[in-house]
């Protein structure tokens, strides 16, 4: 099975900055598509059934992201795009610590993710408030980096070079001898870098192809094979990291510093 589930543990003074810095990062990379609706506070749940239970909101260690589109701010996008960056998050649910996910989208009472289990849970009765239809995911994540925003920074440093993994578990507590540690795991083939030729012309805006397609995955963003205004604003994210000119175009240099 996977890591516990952690749950509310206690309500926070205020706005976490690991939390913060995660929520930043994750709309970024939507691409706007997604806004921060809420993080930090302190309130019983929004459900009718769990009889004023404290929300985990309270930890400052959840966030409601919503994918309603504003036209006055030009930001949000479709249920699709929420659940584009849902298979994205729980993709790399370790890496980012993600240990729950709520859908409130689906009829008739949504669905669920947690990290203990691994897996969603179509829910047969209300289980969680404003389904379905509600327009906004609910994201929790560990008390590990909740106030650690430099984790978090790294973490998508790392994964835009291919080289993210998640946090090595900390090892149980043992009444007479503390075990060894495990020997660090070998870096995953994936995370190698792979070679392949420019071609020819650049990745940019509403660009289509094999090309992009590669660009997609070396950025582990969804590959579609359009160069949608989320696969720019990973462009840009990946040269500003880089180094290099952050004009959200992939052209011989660009190219080059990813794929050799």
């Amino acid at each position: 099975m996977g890591r516990p589930y952690t749950g509310w543990d206690g309500d926070a003074k205020g706005k976490r900055a690991g939390t913060e810095k995660f929520v930043q990062l994750i709309c970024f990379l939507s691409g706007n598509k997604l806004w921060n609706n809420g993080t930090w506070t302190v309130r019983p749940m929004n459900n009718a059934n769990a009889k004023a239970r404290p929300s985990v909101h309270g930890t400052g260690r959840a966030v409601d992201l919503s994918w309603r589109f504003q036209q006055s701010r030009n930001r949000g996008g479709t249920y699709a795009d929420a659940q584009r960056m849902m298979d994205f998050l729980i993709q790399n649910a370790d890496l980012f610590r993600i240990e729950e996910l709520h859908d409130y989208y689906p009829a008739p009472f949504g669905r669920g993710w947690r990290c203990d289990r691994e897996s969603w849970k179509v829910y047969d009765r209300q289980t969680i408030g404003s389904a379905p239809g509600g327009d906004w995911i609910h994201v929790e994540i560990s008390p590990e980096f909740a106030d650690n925003p430099g984790y978090y920074d790294n973490a998508v440093k790392q994964l835009f070079s291919g080289t993210a993994s998640a946090p090595a578990p900390k090892p149980a507590p043992a009444k007479v001898e503390a075990p060894k540690p495990a020997p660090a795991p070998k870096p995953a083939e994936s995370s190698r870098k792979l070679r392949f030729d420019y071609p020819g012309k650049p990745v940019k805006s509403r660009a289509k192809g094999a090309g992009v397609e590669l660009v997609q995955a070396f950025l582990k963003i969804p590959v579609t094979g359009t160069a949608d205004r989320s696969t720019v604003q990973a462009i840009k994210m990946y040269q500003s990291m880089a180094g290099l000119k952050a004009d959200g175009i992939v052209g011989p240099v660009t190219w080059k510093s990813m794929f050799g």
